[in-house]
């Protein structure tokens, strides 16, 4: 593997890590949250992930928590020379997330078969439709770090799809503003990183929506940005509003806000 030197960097992203062994909890929860990034081993210790830089600020987070734990980790951009090849890497990430996939999917298949035909009595619905809402937000986790396109996105979107049917779900009630927004947060400009995803663009919607009509957005390339006295950053690197812990910038905003 060789650091990339072009300006551009390398295609992939390495974590390199060491973990203290106590307490045991916390390689369990570095553990956790490298999965839920979507990052790969391709050696004890060391995880890979295809370079962007939403990639790299996800592996910038969990580095900084291992330092915050006691540990070291270094994050940096790396080209395949000799051994691993970009196809064997790529096969890596489609196999993780085929399993996730299949899991689903079984999960949604056996949902549906305790449900029954006619949709059961009042009690299955309701665990019937905790099992949708929590179906639904693990798909999205995992086709959000679908990097190459597993084969088992399709059937499990049929049958996670099959059961919202069957439960005939009702769109879930809108969110309403029960509290005022604080007033230094109108009139603002809200600035987070360019090549906008699904994080962003909900923060995005709910600040506009509910706690700044008025809010200007300004799209960054994120790493090193150094935000003026009137602007807000959201779901970047070291932002006003940006994850905390298993929470997205999102959910943090909503808890910030009420």
């Amino acid at each position: 593997m060789a650091r990339g030197s072009e300006k551009a960097g390398g295609r992939w992203l390495l974590l390199i890590h060491s973990i203290p062994p106590q307490p045991a909890y916390f390689r369990a929860k570095v553990g956790k949250r490298l999965a839920r990034v979507g990052a790969v081993a391709i050696k004890n210790s060391v995880y890979v992930l295809p370079a962007s830089d939403r990639t790299r600020e996800d592996f910038q987070w969990i580095a900084r928590e291992i330092v915050q734990g006691g540990g070291e980790a270094t994050v940096c951009d790396a080209t395949f020379v000799e051994g691993l090849q970009n196809e064997h890497v790529e096969a890596l990430f489609r196999a993780a997330r085929q399993a996730d996939y299949v899991q689903l999917g079984d999960e949604a298949r056996g949902a549906l078969r305790e449900l029954g035909p006619r949709a059961g009595d009042d009690e299955r619905r309701i665990a019937a439709d905790g099992d949708l809402a929590r179906l639904k937000k693990r798909l999205g986790e995992v086709a959000m770090v679908d990097f190459f396109g597993a084969p088992g996105r399709v059937p499990t979107e049929a049958a996670i799809a099959t059961l919202e049917k069957r439960l005939a779900r009702q769109p879930a009630t809108a969110l309403t503003a029960d509290k005022p927004s604080p007033a230094s947060y109108r009139n603002r400009t809200w600035v987070t990183r360019k090549n906008v995803h699904v994080d962003r663009v909900a923060s995005a919607w709910l600040v506009l929506r509910f706690i700044d009509p008025k809010a200007k957005f300004k799209f960054v390339p994120g790493l090193g940005y150094r935000a003026k006295d009137d602007e807000v950053t959201f779901d970047m690197f070291e932002g006003t509003f940006t994850h905390v812990g298993d929470r997205c910038t999102f959910e943090v905003l909503i808890d910030a806000f009420g």
